[in-house]
């Protein structure tokens, strides 16, 4: 593993953890989506550099291969790639804001599925035939990602764990983990500093 790779992967490390601190915060939704959009290129970032750098050695080389089949197989990380190469590559926004949303699962042959109101003026939704009712309130949420002709939908799981909400807020820790497990593994495969 090249130091020098490894370190520039740190450091955008680094950047990547703010942003996502910043979408898990209640700053204003505008604060919120671009910190995602950073997280989204961050974390390619991560992956070309460490891709870079561990072509240095065989052993990390080996590595990163199996890093690399993990991208095409697990949901999550597939889904960051592409949405990442949306955003470089044409105008379709993989996220966005919502003063208010309501997803739902239909659960019998068809259902409906709305937004109401309560006296206090708090959202709550209305459902017929549908489950897993989830109401969002001043949101960042994950859109299909379109990258050549393909729509690669939010993903539904992590490494065999159920995904259940698509905003950045839940998404962005996973990301995080991910990469830090990443960064931790990479260190583990440079040369011991000479004095």
């Amino acid at each position: 593993m090249d130091q020098d790779g490894l370190e520039q992967a740190q450091e955008r490390f680094a950047r990547m953890s703010i942003a996502a601190a910043v979408v898990a915060s209640e700053a204003p939704l505008e604060e919120r989506e671009g910190a995602w959009l950073d997280v989204v290129n961050i974390f390619g970032t991560i992956y070309s550099k460490l891709e870079q750098a561990a072509k240095a050695t065989p052993e990390a080389t080996k590595w990163f291969a199996k890093r690399r089949a993990e991208r095409k197989s697990d949901p999550l990380l597939q889904y960051m790639h592409q949405a990442r190469n949306a955003g470089e590559h044409s105008i379709v926004r993989s996220a966005g804001k919502a003063e208010f949303a309501v997803q739902g699962t239909v659960t019998g042959s068809g259902g409906m599925l709305g937004l109401a109101f309560d006296s206090a003026g708090r959202p709550y939704g209305v459902s017929d035939g549908m489950g897993d009712v989830k109401v969002f309130e001043q949101e960042i949420l994950l859109h299909a990602a379109r990258n050549r002709g393909v729509n690669y939908r939010p993903p539904q799981e992590h490494r065999g764990q159920k995904i259940e909400a698509h905003t950045a807020k839940d998404i962005a820790p996973l990301v995080v983990a991910y990469a830090d497990e990443m960064l931790s593994e990479a260190r583990g495969l440079c040369p011991p500093i000479e004095d």
